[in-house]
């Protein structure tokens, strides 16, 4: 695991460092995709595991997303949390191959739960609307920039699932407080 994280720091090191690339690295982000876990549990540790397994050759050895929040299972309900994936301003592994542009410019959300069987915790969703406007008013990322992972051109998918409610959580994200 360690080996693998000083591999992917120490070849990202001459990219970033020179030049523009050093500004540009941590403010390239430009695309918000929102994911379910489809899962009922979830914490840093279990997806970790979970992308191990799936994706074996990867020498990333995080989770597949920037940030995660919690059901109430593996995490407190609306617990925020990231891994050194987001820390290091590394590019995610959340989207297809179709869309690598959304990987490495995308900052991926995953809401711990399966919401294509059960409703979205208000508490969860709070969280959620919350972090997704500061990430927005952090990046200068636009509404239009934001989408459900099954929202997004190219990909073939149901998440974040049937019960998320995309048309109220664009229209909450677009709202100032």
């Amino acid at each position: 695991m360690l080996n693998r994280r000083k591999f992917l720091i120490l070849s990202s090191v001459p990219f970033v460092s020179f030049g523009t690339g050093a500004l540009y690295w941590p403010h390239r982000w430009n695309y918000i995709v929102i994911h379910h876990s489809a899962g009922d549990f979830g914490n840093i540790e279990f997806l970790q595991q979970v992308h191990r397994e799936r994706q074996s050759k990867d020498p990333i050895d995080a989770i597949p997303y920037h940030y995660i929040i919690g059901n109430g299972n593996g995490l407190e309900l609306g617990e925020v949390a990231s891994d050194w994936r987001k820390k290091h301003d590394i590019w995610g592994a959340h989207v297809s191959g179709r869309n690598s542009d959304r990987n490495f410019r995308g900052i991926g959300i995953c809401l711990i739960g399966n919401y294509e069987v059960n409703q979205v915790p208000k508490a969860q969703y709070d969280a959620l609307v919350a972090l997704t406007r500061k990430l927005m008013s952090d990046y200068s990322i636009g509404v239009h920039n934001v989408s459900g992972h099954g929202h997004t051109k190219g990909e073939y998918t149901k998440c974040p699932g049937k019960n998320f409610p995309m048309s109220k959580f664009l229209s909450d994200i677009s709202q100032t407080n």
